[in-house]
């Protein structure tokens, strides 16, 4: 079984590290997105640099980029475990990714693709709480931390009292601690008042 988690680790590192935003920034006009912004890969920054169609095209193939490695182990062995370890390499990988000298994005989209991957509902819960945050308060930021933390403890209590596998209920709070990691610059922001606010294709001060 070692053998099966290092195998799905590095399926999901791999496809996890394929730099979306980087790429199509690169195809749209050479432009290196990480050059403005907040200098990540994402689709937050993406909206910033190049607007809402390719951010929300980014936003979709690094949901993918969650979901694929998952479904592949999930092919080939019958272990939740696996499955895990391939989803948070898929994050790691988004975040650090090979193919991108290691500057990638925060993790969330490819957390929640990883997240309906073992367990729709948790990505239910992450969408049915992030999304009415972002539409009030326009900060990405928030909304991604409030997704991960709703996606975190449902997933977890449905783990515990739900009859599903407890290795999702360790890839929710796994997935969790990845995005607050990758959030950290953006957390000491909203501490002090001073977080991006998305406004229609650029952030405001």
């Amino acid at each position: 079984m070692v053998e099966a988690w290092i195998v799905g680790g590095a399926i999901g590192y791999l496809l996890g590290s394929i730099p979306t935003g980087l790429w199509i920034g690169m195809w749209r006009g050479g432009e290196d997105i990480r050059t403005s912004g907040s200098g990540r890969t994402g689709a937050t920054n993406t909206f910033r640099a190049l607007g809402l169609r390719w951010s929300v095209t980014v936003l979709a193939l690094d949901a993918v980029k969650g979901a694929a490695p998952i479904l592949i182990v999930m092919a080939v062995w019958d272990s939740p475990t696996v499955e895990v370890v391939a989803g948070l390499a898929a994050v790691v990988g988004h975040q650090l990714p090979l193919f991108a000298g290691f500057r990638g994005g925060r993790g969330a989209a490819t957390a929640l693709g990883g997240v309906l991957a073992v367990m729709p509902m948790g990505a239910l819960f992450a969408l049915a709480t992030g999304i009415p945050i972002l539409l009030r308060v326009r900060v990405m930021s928030l909304a991604s931390l409030t997704g991960a933390t709703s996606a975190a403890v449902g997933m977890s209590l449905l783990a515990v009292y739900g009859g599903a596998p407890d290795a999702y209920a360790v890839f929710a709070v796994g997935t969790w601690a990845l995005v607050l990691i990758g959030h950290r610059d953006n957390v000491e922001r909203i501490a002090s008042g001073t977080e991006r606010v998305l406004s229609m294709g650029r952030s405001e001060p």
